[in-house]
């Protein structure tokens, strides 16, 4: 029996960091952003170094312009850098682990310390890309985060999490690092086209769907009129759905994602598989939509989750035009499987080697499955299309 000495160290994190909810964060008049980089009150001028997703800078042609002006305004508070620079978003810059380096490249030419800020401005790929490369400079510069899109706002912008795609796996390389703070303007949504608002709706639905049965409800009932972006409707929705990430987040106290079980991990295994294996052909949000669908059938299939339930959320989905299939599901692969079973294992490597697969058993509560019937899936896949097929020539019909 070994009486080997030892020391033991432990730690405990301290970290915790606002989610700010604003408008018109750069107008001059709105001190939200000077006052956020001081919140720690350092008593100096602040430097920062702001990045732009550039699908941003296309739909708002003057936002360089006025991140300039803006830290001219408050020039006895904060310092540009450089002038704000536009990179690639979208999965462009989420796929490819070259264009990290130069960010981080960047960063260091820019003599930013390690008590300089990075802000990002822009959808998840780019904060997981240039919170990434933040996040090994000096081993970590403060990261102010803006997300631009809804799911962004809601999810991806919010978590202690850094990943990009590696070797055909979603979220293959990353760091945990948690944003010195995030800023929420609803007010960036205005240009958003529809099928990334549809993705971030098909957000707020899982967090609903999984935590919130009030709002779930509510969400259900607005369906039909959520494409007309009613400013109290965009407000209520991002801050309800953001409040319910963060509180999920917060209670978890898993900053490293030690623990395999978690709810949040709904519908993901086989979006993943669907996405990556689709070259992005299908999008994040529209992968986690069909997901959703698959796996809430699922457990319909199985007997957990109630059939009307499902018809709701099924017929939301429509109304809203989220896609409610895609013919990525029934791709064989080279074994002469389904290529989606592949997720499975996939997935169980992402958790850590444990599978645990979440499926709904009522709006606000959730089982945990160690293992998956196959041929029920494949029935419920063949059900899945067609239940899409009729519901789309229903509400063409009407």
């Amino acid at each position: 029996m070994s009486n080997d000495p030892e020391i033991r160290l432990e730690l405990r994190s301290l970290r915790h960091y606002p989610v700010i909810f604003s408008e018109e964060v750069f107008d001059p008049e709105n001190t939200t952003f000077v006052r956020t980089l001081d919140r720690l009150h350092e008593n100096r001028i602040h430097r920062a170094m702001v990045f732009i997703d550039s699908a941003v800078a296309d739909l708002n042609p003057l936002i360089c312009q006025q991140i300039s002006q803006y830290f001219e305004r408050y020039s006895d508070d904060i310092e540009l850098a450089e002038e704000p620079r536009v990179i690639p978003g979208g999965e462009i810059i989420k796929n490819d682990l070259n264009l990290v380096g130069p960010l981080i490249s960047a960063m260091v030419d820019a003599h930013l310390c390690r008590h300089s800020y990075v802000v990002v401005v822009g959808g998840g790929s780019v904060i997981d890309s240039v919170g990434l490369a933040a996040s090994l400079v000096h081993r970590g510069i403060r990261v102010i985060r803006i997300p631009t899109t809804l799911f962004a706002q809601i999810n991806a912008g919010l978590g202690a999490k850094y990943g990009i795609n590696l070797a055909g796996r979603k979220d293959g390389a990353g760091t945990y690092a948690p944003p010195f703070a995030v800023i929420n303007d609803w007010r960036l949504l205005d240009t958003l086209p529809d099928s990334e608002w549809q993705a971030g709706l098909v957000e707020a639905f899982r967090l609903a769907l999984l935590f919130d049965p009030e709002f779930y409800d509510e969400l259900c009932r607005l369906a039909p009129t959520l494409h007309e972006r009613r400013s109290e409707d965009v407000q209520h929705l991002i801050e309800r759905s953001a409040s319910i990430m963060m509180e999920q987040l917060s209670s978890r106290n898993d900053l490293y994602e030690e623990k395999t079980e978690h709810p949040l991990n709904f519908a993901l295994w086989s979006a993943y598989r669907m996405e990556m294996s689709s070259a992005n052909e299908i999008t994040h949000g529209e992968a986690i939509g069909v997901a959703m669908l698959l796996d809430t059938l699922y457990a319909v299939t199985k007997g957990w989750f109630p059939e009307e339930e499902f018809r709701r959320l099924i017929t939301a989905f429509a109304q809203i035009g989220i896609p409610l299939w895609t013919d990525q599901i029934e791709v064989i692969g080279d074994d002469g499987y389904l290529d989606l079973f592949h997720g499975i294992s996939d997935f169980q490597e992402h958790l850590g080697g444990q599978l645990q697969i979440v499926f709904p058993t009522a709006p606000g509560a959730t089982r945990v499955e160690s293992e998956i019937d196959f041929e029920a899936l494949e029935q419920t896949i063949g059900r899945l299309k067609a239940e899409a097929e009729n519901l789309e020539l229903e509400l063409q019909a009407h």
